[in-house]
């Protein structure tokens, strides 16, 4: 066995593309591709966020073999190859070896929760079977068990056994292994959301779903950190944080797959029993969308909009792939759906859109008009372009109409002009445009500061999904099945 494997850097855990017939080589290949171009110093194929339980063993072998190839000596591969049973685990381990993966990373036996013994014993096996170095993975909030510190204490006196992936979380375990462990035992963080942490406390580098998004990030962060510079860190980690947590929290390779699509590296869909707009909400893709544009990951490119007899060129338009249109034929009035949220500050907001001179006249023209106690309506002042707010339920109190007609309304009138910064909706149009929109606040909703927000996504991603003409009939009966929520598609 080799002991000249030492980690260095971030290895993204792989998503795995899917095709029809199993792994769709084309397009792990080009995944693998863009993550080497964008500073990953190592690959992770099978591990959980390649949904290795989903696959067949013919196709770990397969999607194995296909990341040892396409590296091409470039970096070097770790394979997930672990097993809930030991066999299994032991000949996948070989057949890494044979492909030429310099380690193995095997995820501790999950679903019958084996006792410490067991876990002892199945680690032994496959590391005296081994022709390459393994890597203890400690996830137990997938295993069911954890790989507590005097467990890894045991482990490591292994003879072939020469790290350990950490994505549990638990800092105060993690840091107690690192404390404890002699040089030569190599600790690396699996857990996005407390990667800078623990990498501060020592961690050799990083296995993370995040990396296969941005694995230049976290280079940046371990670069700072050597040099001693952990403000920069902090920087580093607080700019991509709320993606990270939407990633960790929403699906996990689904998630991935999700950002991966919409910045133009196709990895197809994540397989069943995993569905978007359920764990991965139809409102998470949408919050995704806008992260990544923050980061810059989303490509740019020209939109054209038909207002009547004038067309608008929109050169810098965020052009998330899949979702946005070369051209919108025409803006006489669209309309957009968006929930945000849950409990009690859930906020669902349905509007239109379009010319001002089309049927959004008649809103216009009704606004202000309407008489107060139910469902009363105004124009935002000083907001362009024009907008008409209005609440979806009768005022109950003083304390609801301060949060519809003060918090409410200003997310809504924060999200247009946010909307407007973000080149969605373009400066040459302004004049020519109004919006409607009418807005769902719970009355016993209490929390001004999660109203806020949740009216701000619910606006802003309904407005794209408006002027993006993504609000018609075939996406909404495509949504139907796993739409979840009981506002969504229910009047």
């Amino acid at each position: 066995m080799s002991e000249d494997f030492r980690f260095r850097g971030v290895f993204p855990a792989l998503v795995t593309p899917f095709g029809e017939d199993g792994v769709d080589e084309e397009k792990y290949r080009g995944l693998i591709d863009y993550v080497i171009r964008s500073g990953a110093t190592g690959l992770v194929p099978c591990g959980t966020t390649g949904e290795f339980t989903s696959m067949r063993f013919e196709e770990r072998v397969d999607a194995i073999r296909i990341a040892c190839d396409a590296a091409e000596g470039r970096v070097p591969v770790m394979a997930g190859t672990g097993a809930p049973n030991t066999r299994d685990a032991i000949k996948l381990t070989k057949r890494a070896a044979e492909f030429g993966a310099e380690a193995a990373l095997v995820v501790s036996p999950y679903f019958l929760k084996p006792t410490t013994k067991e876990i002892y014993e199945h680690y032994e096996k496959i590391a005296s079977s081994s022709d390459i170095p393994i890597f203890l993975y400690n996830i137990p909030q997938v295993t069911g068990v954890p790989l507590d510190w005097w467990l890894v204490d045991g482990l490591r006196e292994i003879d072939g056994v020469a790290g350990m992936k950490d994505s549990s979380g638990n800092l105060i375990n993690l840091t107690t292994v690192l404390v404890r462990r002699p040089e030569e035992f190599q600790v690396v963080v699996g857990h996005d959301e407390v990667a800078l942490p623990a990498l501060a406390s020592g961690c050799d580098g990083a296995i993370l779903m995040s990396a296969n998004v941005f694995p230049d990030r976290y280079i940046k962060m371990q670069t700072a950190l050597a040099r001693g510079d952990l403000k920069e860190a902090f920087l580093v980690q607080r700019s991509i944080q709320k993606t990270i947590r939407l990633l960790v929290n929403r699906g996990g390779g689904m998630a991935i797959k999700a950002a991966l699509n919409m910045m133009g590296v196709p990895v197809g869909k994540a397989r069943g029993p995993l569905i978007e707009g359920d764990i991965l909400r139809y409102e998470d893709i949408d919050e995704l969308r806008t992260c990544l544009e923050d980061l810059q990951l989303i490509p740019r490119g020209t939109v054209t909009f038909k207002a009547g007899e004038k067309a608008i060129v929109s050169e810098g338009y965020p052009k998330a792939v899949g979702l946005v249109p070369d051209s919108v034929p025409d803006l006489t009035l669209l309309h957009g759906e968006a929930l945000a949220g849950e409990g009690q500050e859930v906020a669902h907001v349905d509007l239109v859109m379009g010319l001002k001179d089309g049927p959004l006249a008649v809103a216009i023209d009704s606004a202000d008009k309407i008489e107060e106690g139910f469902h009363p309506s105004n124009v935002i002042k000083d907001l362009e372009p024009l907008t008409v707010f209005a609440p979806t339920v009768t005022i109950v109190d003083e304390s609801h109409k301060t949060m519809v007609y003060d918090t409410a309304q200003r997310a809504v009138a924060d999200a247009v002009r946010r909307t407007v910064t973000d080149m969605i909706i373009p400066e040459e149009l302004i004049p020519d445009i109004a919006i409607a929109v009418n807005t769902f606040v719970h009355p016993n909703a209490n929390n001004p500061r999660r109203v806020h927000i949740n009216n701000f996504r619910a606006t802003r991603h309904a407005i794209r999904r408006a002027i993006e003409r993504r609000q018609d009939i075939e996406e909404i009966a495509a949504r139907i099945d796993s739409a979840r929520h009981p506002f969504a598609y229910n009047p």
